[in-house]
C-alpha cells in the first residue's frame, strides 16, 4: 500500500473513531450561567440604517466582555480581518484577551448557525450541528443557507472537536437551556422550520443533540418577531404602515430567557400599554398565554419555577430609502404574504428588533440593551431604566452593562444573537 493510501486509511479511521466516540457519549448544553471559556462575536461592518453601524455597537460589546472572558471574533474574509484588528487596537482592547476566525459567513447572528457546544461528564467537547435555512426565510439548498450550514462543523475542524449532526432546522436564538435537563423553545418557530415533522420528532432530536430530558413548548414570540415578509405593522401613531427591518422569526430569546437553572425571565406587556393599540394587544395576549403556560410547567425534577416580568421596549419608527441596506431584504419579497405589494422605490417607516430579552450572560457579566439616545422621547429613557432595574434584581452577583444596540437591531437581532459562549471545562 503506498503512503498516500496509508494516510488516506489513517484519516477516515479517525473521522469514524470521533464519531463513534461522539454518538456513545452523554452531551449536555450547559446554562448560559455556568462558567466560560470564551465567547464567539460574528462581525459585519454594515450600515443597515444609515448613521446606524454595527462596527460601533460590535466594538462595545467587545469592550464590555474582554474584562470577564476570552473572545473569538469572527469575520468572513481577510480584508475584513485587518479592518476589525485596527479598530480593536485603535481603542486599546486587550488584544492577548482576543483571538480571530476567518471563515465565510453573510448574517451577523452567530447564535443561530455558528458552533454550539456540548460537554460531556469527562469534560470533554463536542459540536451539535443542526441544518440551517436562513432563519425559514429560504431553502436549506440556496447558497446563503448552505454557506452558513456548515460554519459550526468547520468550527469544529479548526477547533478539532468532533461534531454530531441533526437534519432538524434549528437556530441557537429559538433555544433557552437550564443546563439540568429543561429546553423552552417556541412552537411558532420550530414548527415553521419543520414543517414535515411532528411534536414527537422534534423533541427527539433536541434531547438527543442538548441532553434534555424535559421540553417545553410556549406557542408564539413577539409580533415585531414574526417573519418579516408575512405582513405590515401600523405606523407612527397608528397611521399608515411600517415593516419590520429584519426578525428572526419567532425566537424564544428575543422574550424568554433562563437567569438561573430555577428562573424565567418573561417579556411582559400591562393592559395600560395594550390600549395603546393593535400589536400592543397581541403582544401582551402571546405573552400571557405563554405566562399561562410556564406558571402550569415544571422542572426536569417537577419542581415548579420563578418566573420574572421585563417590560419591553417602546416601539421605534426609522425611516428607510432604497439606498439603506435594510431595504434590501424588504424589496426582495415585492409581495407579503397578506397580499401587501412593497412600494418598491419609496421610503418606507420599519421597526427594528428590539427586545430587553436579548442580552448575553458571562463569567461576571451580562451585557444587555437600550434605545434611547438624544432625539429619542424620554419614554423610551424611562423604559430602558425600568429594565436595567429588573435585570439587576435577576443578576445580583454579575455587572449588568447596557449598550445602545440599534445598529445591529436593525438587521434583525441583537447582542444573545450575534454571540455564541463556549463552556469552561477546565480540559
Amino acid at each position: 500500500m503506498t503512503k498516500l493510501g496509508r494516510a488516506y486509511l489513517l484519516a477516515i479511521a479517525f473521522l469514524l473513531a470521533a464519531t463513534v466516540t461522539a454518538a456513545a457519549a452523554e452531551w449536555r448544553f450547559p446554562g448560559e450561567f455556568e462558567k466560560q471559556e470564551r465567547v464567539y462575536l460574528g462581525w459585519l461592518s454594515k450600515e443597515y440604517v444609515k448613521g446606524y453601524q454595527t462596527d460601533t455597537v460590535l466594538l462595545e460589546i467587545a469592550k464590555n466582555l474582554a474584562p470577564y472572558t476570552k473572545i473569538t471574533v469572527c469575520v468572513p474574509e481577510e480584508r475584513h480581518l485587518k479592518h476589525v484588528q485596527s479598530l480593536l487596537k485603535k481603542n486599546k482592547l486587550p488584544m492577548d484577551k482576543i483571538s480571530f476566525q476567518t471563515i465565510p459567513f453573510t448574517m451577523l447572528y452567530w447564535r443561530d448557525f455558528g458552533p454550539i457546544f456540548t460537554t460531556d461528564k469527562q469534560g470533554n467537547k463536542s459540536i451539535a450541528d443542526f441544518s440551517f435555512n436562513c432563519w425559514g426565510y429560504f431553502p436549506q439548498s440556496d447558497t446563503q443557507s448552505r454557506i452558513m450550514e456548515r460554519v459550526d462543523r468547520d468550527i469544529a475542524k479548526v477547533r478539532n472537536i468532533p461534531s454530531r449532526m441533526t437534519r432538524l432546522v434549528s437556530e441557537g436564538g429559538d433555544r433557552e437551556l437550564n443546563g439540568k435537563g429543561t429546553l423552552l423553545v417556541t412552537e411558532a418557530c420550530e414548527f415553521q422550520r419543520n414543517p414535515n415533522l411532528s411534536r414527537a420528532d422534534i423533541e427527539v432530536e433536541l434531547k438527543e443533540m442538548l441532553g434534555v430530558t424535559n421540553i417545553i413548548w410556549l406557542k408564539k414570540g413577539t409580533v415585531d418577531d414574526d417573519a418579516y415578509n408575512v405582513s405590515t405593522l401600523p405606523g407612527p401613531d397608528g397611521k399608515g404602515v411600517a415593516y419590520r427591518s429584519a426578525a428572526a422569526n419567532n425566537h424564544i430569546d428575543e422574550y424568554c430567557r433562563f437567569v438561573s437553572p430555577d428562573t424565567i425571565l418573561l417579556a411582559e406587556v400591562s393592559e395600560e400599554e395594550a390600549a395603546q393599540g393593535p400589536v400592543e394587544a397581541e403582544n401582551r395576549r402571546r405573552m400571557e398565554e405563554n405566562y399561562r403556560i410556564l406558571k402550569k410547567a415544571v422542572d426536569q425534577d417537577g419542581k415548579p419555577f420563578k418566573i420574572i416580568r421585563i417590560p419591553m421596549p417602546e416601539t421605534l419608527y426609522f425611516e428607510v430609502t432604497p439606498q439603506d441596506e435594510a431595504y434590501y431584504g424588504l424589496v426582495s419579497f415585492p409581495r407579503f404574504s397578506d397580499g401587501t405589494a412593497f412600494p418598491v422605490g419609496q421610503s418606507v417607516q420599519v421597526v427594528p428588533a428590539q427586545s430587553y430579552c436579548n442580552f448575553l450572560i458571562s463569567n461576571g457579566v451580562v451585557l444587555a440593551q437600550k434605545y434611547w439616545h438624544e432625539g429619542l422621547p424620554e419614554k423610551v429613557k424611562e423604559r430602558d431604566a425600568e429594565a436595567l432595574e429588573v435585570l439587576k434584581k435577576a443578576f445580583p452577583n454579575r455587572k449588568v452593562v447596557t449598550i445602545n444596540t440599534l445598529g445591529i437591531n436593525f438587521g434583525g437581532g441583537g447582542i444573545h444573537c450575534s454571540t455564541q459562549q463556549e463552556p469552561y471545562t477546565g480540559k
